[in-house]
């Protein structure tokens, strides 16, 4: 262990670094800025943006990388050494705000009582990040209840893909410039937002990078950080539930049928798994509408950070068209669910309690009647209960207006929605 190398390495870091600039911004004021998400979505390089966008001496910049080897074995009692060493290494300025950025926070020991005490000194301006939902202001430490404010960093959004690879888009748009668009809206079903894959030159190195990213998670994030001594066992159970992205989940099921294959799991250890992977962000979960607390937390639905991460296990477009759509969701509002009619189903509730703003399905193509009846009448049956005008179907390129005597459902490509609404 050595602390000072720790910090040494990374003094300036950064800094003059040609960062794209994301959609989000850090919110102000007297708070921890907490930046949660998916490995690799990003989130050190937004950081790192914040950090060079900041008109302050580098002195008064401080980064800790808290996965640097050298904090191995790093204790709790060693956290005052960090603090020292900073100062010696750095020098700021103590007339001015001193920022204390700290990647991947939740690996040093003690982390939450730590920064409650830096916090607590009236020192530093707080910015750290974390591939955990124990930054997440559901489940932060006691310690830090009421001092943080999470910013959540998923791979980059349609939009921001565009911009990276410079592809040009308008809302009036020549048949050519759209079909250009919607093209590569293909190619970002298939292979993601993540930003290393995005960068990628070929097909074959952006599937080998989502495959590594999937294998890392996995192996760092679940099986050593939780001590999982059955490996194989937690890897096929994993790959299993990645088969019910876009359904509810059911892990009874799937322990059932691991016993049928001569697979011993508890119905307890299946769901600490699949609690796990939701902790480090690589499942999430979308919950049904209704007005009965005990039934909003039943019956999830699965889906996952980025549909490249899909596509390595389903082919199935229309799937990833809906993952796609609840992660650009997820991105922009704190309220979805889904509505569960009994013989039919809305994919998306946007809204919270009596606060109804929209219901939107997700169909790659409405063309096949029988796919036209199914998304229409869910809608409608949906208004009805729900008392909501605003209706959606979102398609892979398909539009139009539907009316009926008192509703307009508006059809409209969802790379369309994802660039302008």
């Amino acid at each position: 262990m050595d602390i000072y190398n720790a910090l040494l390495r990374y003094k300036g870091y950064g800094k003059g670094l040609k960062i794209m600039e994301r959609e989000l911004t850090l919110p102000k004021g007297n708070f921890i800025n907490s930046i949660i998400g998916p490995r690799r979505a990003g989130k050190t390089f937004f950081m790192l943006h914040y950090k060079n966008s900041l008109n302050l001496p580098e002195s008064n910049k401080i980064f800790i990388n808290g996965e640097d080897i050298d904090f191995e074995g790093l204790k709790s009692s060693d956290l005052d050494i960090i603090e020292k060493s900073m100062f010696a290494i750095y020098s700021p300025d103590r007339d001015k705000e001193i920022y204390l950025f700290i990647d991947e926070v939740q690996n040093l020991p003690s982390w939450g009582r730590w920064l409650r005490t830096l916090f607590d000194e009236h020192r530093y301006k707080i910015v750290v990040s974390g591939s955990s939902s124990e930054l997440s202001t559901d489940e932060l430490p006691n310690e830090l209840r009421g001092r943080a404010i999470n910013t959540l960093i998923m791979p980059f959004s349609f939009k921001e893909y565009c911009t990276i690879l410079k592809i040009s888009y308008g809302e009036h748009m020549k048949m050519d410039e759209a079909g250009l668009v919607a093209s590569k809206f293909k190619e970002y079903l298939e292979y993601g937002g993540y930003p290393l894959v995005v960068e990628a030159d070929t097909p074959e190195l952006k599937r080998l990078l989502l495959r590594e990213l999937y294998e890392t998670v996995l192996q760092r994030d679940l099986i050593e950080k939780r001590k999982v001594r059955k490996s194989a066992v937690l890897k096929a159970f994993i790959n299993a539930m990645m088969g019910s992205v876009c359904r509810t989940v059911s892990p009874t099921v799937t322990v059932n049928w691991f016993g049928s294959q001569n697979i011993i799991m508890s119905p307890q250890t299946g769901m600490n798994y699949l609690n796990y992977a939701h902790e480090v962000f690589l499942f999430f979960f979308l919950y049904p509408y209704s007005k009965k607390p005990k039934q909003r937390n039943t019956k999830p639905k699965l889906y996952l950070p980025d549909s490249g991460l899909l596509s390595l296990t389903d082919n199935d477009m229309s799937k990833r068209l809906e993952n796609q759509v609840f992660v650009e969701l997820t991105r922009r509002f704190k309220h979805i669910s889904y509505l569960d009619i009994g013989n039919s189903e809305v994919d998306f509730v946007v809204g919270n309690g009596k606060d109804i703003t929209e219901l939107i399905q997700v169909s790659y193509s409405i063309n096949d009647p029988s796919t036209y009846g199914r998304e229409i009448k869910a809608l409608v049956d949906a208004a009805k209960i729900l008392k909501c005008k605003k209706l959606t179907i979102l398609t892979f390129n398909e539009e139009k207006l539907i009316e009926l005597r008192n509703l307009v459902i508006k059809v409209i490509p969802a790379w369309k929605w994802m660039l302008f609404q």
